[in-house]
């Protein structure tokens, strides 16, 4: 299995081995050893739960500079949506987006005009596949999709083979750029404002792709201290960057709002990584039949509650809404249409298995049985204060690492000294008969 790419990092230093983020983790990817928190390359879908629990900022997300954009000659910029809501001025957003002009960047665009080009090929899929493998699943939430790699690997076949409109947004700017000003590829720098990590991991190691579409990706957070930064500086006479969308594009991209964008399928927005996991429960069931098209987020609210946003997400959230109100219906102007595959995903999405428990399959099968058998003497509260998030988990991790025991359990080490302790009160005044006083 080939290396994964974590944009989520621990800083030992700050860590004090809390356990808040163990129990967030919902791929059970963290572990606390020797006091620190500890990150399970094969586990982790880098949804960011686990930064925003940390009470001691000590999970983190590596993002690029905004002074990578120096090493191209034309850069170009793809947005999240969500940036829209971070400002309390939101009726001038216009204004707010051509700052980005004075941070260097030459053509911009939102992440919704991802949306409006490859909603209307999701709406002809669906009508052409309505009944076949029902619901099918969106690719724009990254943690979601590994979620699914990891976790529910047979539920591959109900996600789209579509590219997220984060993607297809990036291509279709990159191209008309090159057609209008007639440049090459190679002084293009492509770059993306994210909300949260997962979109982070999403730009330096895309699935279902050849090849980087991207060349660096900026903390949402970071851009807009830029922003607010030009914005207290600012002229009257900043001129405002047109917005070429529609409502629908913008609520959907922005705060995943699907059944607006596609009234006449049953379409369900799903936010919040436990529900999302719980949906994913209930269609590996079988038990999800009357619902066409799902678009899942591992953030609640959606984007705009990513972990690297400003704003309240309810606060963001209705400030987009105000800001889409306005906005067509439509867009002639630009053919909401995917031409050379812009919108397929390049290569199928695979399943990305955990570790296995021994590349031999009879030691495997040895390892399985004791870690059921170690389970079976566990007390099963998955307190978590063994360092692991869960009773099974820390039987894996006895039987699979030296450095754990048993006695790490505080239930277990806590009978083994009662039980010494009532046999050294009964062994008290004994002597060895056969021995001198």
């Amino acid at each position: 299995m080939s290396d994964y790419f974590h944009a989520i990092k621990i800083d030992e230093e700050k860590c004090n081995g809390c356990t808040h983020c163990l129990r967030v983790c919902p791929t059970q990817a963290l572990r606390i050893r020797h006091g620190k928190a500890q990150i399970l390359s094969d586990k982790c879908i880098d949804c960011g739960e686990c930064m925003r629990v940390c009470t001691q900022n000590a999970i983190f997300s590596e993002t690029d500079k905004l002074d990578t954009i120096k090493n191209y000659k034309h850069k170009l910029l793809v947005y999240s949506s969500v940036f829209m809501g971070q400002f309390r001025n939101y009726k001038d957003y216009g204004k707010v987006l051509a700052h980005f002009k004075k941070l260097g960047f030459d053509e911009i665009i939102g992440v919704d005009m991802g949306a409006l080009i490859v909603a209307d090929v999701i709406r002809s899929f669906l009508v052409n596949k309505k009944n076949k493998k029902r619901p099918y699943i969106a690719t724009n939430c990254p943690a979601v999709v590994r979620l699914i790699q990891v976790k529910y690997p047979s539920l591959l076949e109900n996600v789209f083979s579509f590219r997220s409109m984060m993607d297809v947004a990036g291509e279709y700017l990159k191209n008309e750029y090159v057609k209008k000003n007639g440049v090459s590829e190679s002084d293009i720098g492509l770059f993306y404002i994210a909300p949260c990590p997962a979109k982070v991991v999403a730009i330096h190691q895309p699935e279902a792709e050849k090849t980087h579409i991207f060349d660096a990706v900026f903390n949402m957070s970071d851009i807009y201290n830029e922003v607010r930064s030009l914005m207290e500086h600012e002229d009257e006479c900043v001129e405002c960057e047109e917005k070429k969308t529609s409502k629908y594009a913008l609520r959907w991209s922005s705060i995943g709002d699907v059944e607006s964008k596609f009234r006449e399928f049953v379409t369900l927005r799903i936010d919040g990584i436990e529900n999302v996991s719980k949906f994913l429960d209930r269609m590996e069931n079988g038990e999800i039949k009357d619902v066409d098209f799902v678009d899942l987020y591992s953030c609640e609210n959606g984007c705009v509650g990513g972990a690297f946003t400003k704003e309240d997400p309810f606060i963001a959230e209705y400030r987009i809404k105000r800001i889409a109100d306005k906005l067509p219906d439509k867009v002639d102007s630009i053919p909401p249409v995917c031409t050379n595959d812009l919108c397929q995903l390049r290569v199928p999405l695979k399943p990305r298995p955990i570790k296995p428990l021994d590349s031999n399959i009879k030691k495997a099968l040895e390892k399985m049985r004791a870690i059921e058998d170690i389970n079976a003497r566990l007390p099963q509260l998955d307190c978590g204060m063994c360092g692991s998030p869960t009773c099974y988990n820390f039987a894996e991790d006895i039987v699979l690492n030296k450095d754990v025991t048993i006695y790490d359990c505080p239930v277990i080490l806590k009978e083994k000294l009662r039980n010494l302790s009532k046999e050294l009160m009964e062994m008290t005044g004994h002597t060895n008969p056969i021995e001198e006083d």
